[in-house]
């Protein structure tokens, strides 16, 4: 296998070629909460090989934004569109209970019958469609790959689940659900989800018909968590993270600057306010928490491997010189912590062996908001924030069109990939009268050094998921945030220079932040946001509605517990009452 991988490496740093006179087939991969920072071609301690000879064969951007959120970003992904003219507002997990909010178009939580996916756009044109892995878009099992122009798909309909076995990783959900052709199905019981993504993405390109290109939708769950992966990847980074997140954000920041992805010298982001010092923590915290980045770092470098496996088919297949490979992360590094399932008390967290197993099967790891500030530096914070660490991200592209190119800089947008896709295959973007229109623009023009930026400094592009809201014209992002990570207030910066969002500008130019208030509201009223509530949280809405659930779940236990417990007092009352009589 190590002899495959290095002939897919090979393959990859050669001049691309045309294996087929047809259009070139696009790979498009979805990495799962993956940092700015985290692969290796962007300055990251993950070793990402295959990755990294794409980015080297092709290119990589500096300044590509998606959503803070999964759903939404692949909404906008499929679409061109707003997430919000799509019906994906939000998560699933984190729509509050508001019944003005849940009958609302823009939340409906299932594609609109208007969208039209890039898998509609190439199936009409004569490509073969199909879908593997995580999915995840609005209500589990209402907007499946074969209702949106799959021919063939075997995906995980949820934002996340288990990678060694068929279970939840949330109470909302009762298993991790399995679809194949829109049939659930049962996970064998040696899956392991990257190996399985990619061993089914195989399977459906061997059955799918010759003589036809295809469009092939992958998605990883790697790194959402629960983070886990096999010993034998996480052992390859001992003593990697024992200097601790201070000074490995401070090592990154350093060597994303190094290799021109941003400014020399830029300043960058503090960690949040209320970050643990590594110094801080005792010497079998220390110990636990490096293991949980190292786990990080495994199931990084095993998902490379395995789509590295898969690149090696289209080599033996002839068809990887003509595929045009897209590769992006769908938001920021997550930063919510899972307590590990199997201990019985919380001081087993620190004792080996468990330490040593932490990503095993049956073990559940999460390298939480310390961690995940490495995994975005040097830019601010996380997942579920519209700081630039929760809505920046890698982007990879590589294949037939695609220049070799270090870096190319101009400002790109998750919208973008649909019609950039099929301007590099040629397909004309124009829609159906009846679909919703194509926000995004075609980045090849920047691809190929037409241009440095495909918006002009005029240009201004909107964005907003659950109260966290941005909106970006030339050089500066108007940003909002909720609590606990902001403070509902609009702030101004200019990211050119300043991309860890270190100096507000907001009261230096107030004229400035109140036009792009303007036309940030002027954005939401026409693609239809919907202001979530002054006391909106989303982390702490996933966390309420997973407890009702739960609740809900254990209610008849409850219930018969109190019966029993009923019946009890009521037995113990008159055997005592009995007790007095006879006394008496």
């Amino acid at each position: 296998m190590k002899r495959a991988i290095a002939a897919v490496l090979i393959v990859l740093l050669s001049p691309a070629g045309l294996a087929s006179t047809g259009r070139p087939n696009v790979l498009l991969v979805i990495i799962d909460d993956a940092g700015f920072s985290d692969l290796g071609a962007y300055g990251g301690d993950a070793s990402t090989p295959v990755l990294d000879a794409l980015a080297k064969r092709g290119t990589k951007l500096s300044r590509f934004y998606t959503s803070p959120q999964c759903g939404p970003t692949r909404a906008m992904l499929l679409t061109g569109s707003d997430n919000h003219e799509v019906g994906i507002g939000t998560i699933n997990e984190a729509m509050p209970p508001d019944p003005v909010l849940r009958a609302h178009p823009s939340y409906a939580m299932k594609l609109s019958p208007r969208s039209e996916t890039l898998a509609e756009r190439l199936r009409a044109v004569g490509y073969f469609t199909l879908a593997t892995g995580k999915w995840g878009l609005g209500k589990p099992g209402s907007s499946l790959p074969q209702d949106h122009g799959f021919e063939r798909s075997h995906v995980l309909d949820a934002s996340g689940a288990d990678n060694w076995e068929q279970k939840p990783y949330l109470p909302l959900y009762d298993t991790a659900p399995w679809w194949a052709d829109g049939v659930p199905v049962t996970l064998p019981n040696d899956f392991y989800s990257s190996e399985y993504i990619v061993d089914r993405t195989i399977d459906l390109l061997t059955q799918g018909p010759e003589g036809k290109p295809f469009f092939a939708h992958v998605g990883f769950q790697a790194v959402h968590l629960p983070v886990q992966v096999g010993r034998e990847w996480t052992d390859k980074y001992n003593g990697r993270f024992d200097a601790g997140w201070d000074e490995l954000r401070r090592a990154r920041a350093e060597r994303v600057q190094a290799l021109g992805i941003l400014p020399a010298g830029a300043p960058v982001a503090a960690p949040p306010s209320d970050a643990r010092s590594w110094s801080a923590l005792g010497e079998d915290e220390r110990a636990l928490y490096a293991r949980m980045m190292q786990v990080n770092a495994g199931m990084l470098e095993a998902m490379d491997f395995h789509l590295g496996r898969l690149l090696e088919h289209l080599s033996q297949t002839d068809q990887l010189d003509n595929t045009v490979v897209v590769v992006l992360s769908d938001n920021g590094p997550e930063y919510n912590e899972l307590q590990p399932a199997d201990h019985d008390r919380i001081a087993s967290l620190w004792k080996a062996p468990f330490i040593e197993r932490v990503g095993e099967r049956g073990t559940t790891a999460s390298i939480g908001p310390e961690w995940a500030t490495v995994s975005s530096s040097p830019l601010s914070l996380f997942k579920f924030q519209t700081s630039e660490g929760g809505i920046r991200v890698p982007l990879i592209i590589a294949g037939p069109g695609v220049p070799a190119t270090p870096v190319v800089h101009a400002r790109a947008h998750v919208a973008d990939i649909l019609p950039t896709i099929l301007d590099l295959l040629g397909v004309p973007a124009a829609a159906p009268p009846t679909a919703l229109p194509l926000r995004g623009r075609s980045l090849k023009p920047a691809l190929v050094g037409d241009v440095d930026e495909v918006y002009g400094v005029g240009d201004a592009v909107g964005l907003e998921v659950a109260g966290n809201a941005a909106l970006f014209r030339g050089p500066y992002k108007l940003v909002k945030m909720p609590r606990p990570y902001g403070d509902a207030q609009w702030r101004l910066y200019d990211i050119s220079v300043d991309p860890g969002e270190t100096h507000d500008l907001s009261g230096e130019r107030p004229e400035l932040a109140a036009e792009l208030r303007e036309a940030y509201a002027a954005f939401a009223a026409q693609v239809g946001v919907v202001e979530m509530k002054p006391d909106y949280e989303p982390a702490q809405q996933v966390w309420e509605n997973n407890t009702n659930v739960l609740l809900k779940k254990q209610a008849p236990k409850l219930v018969a517990g109190a019966t029993s417990l009923i019946v009890v007092v009521v037995l113990a009352g008159r055997a005592w009452r009995r007790r007095r009589r006879a006394a008496a």
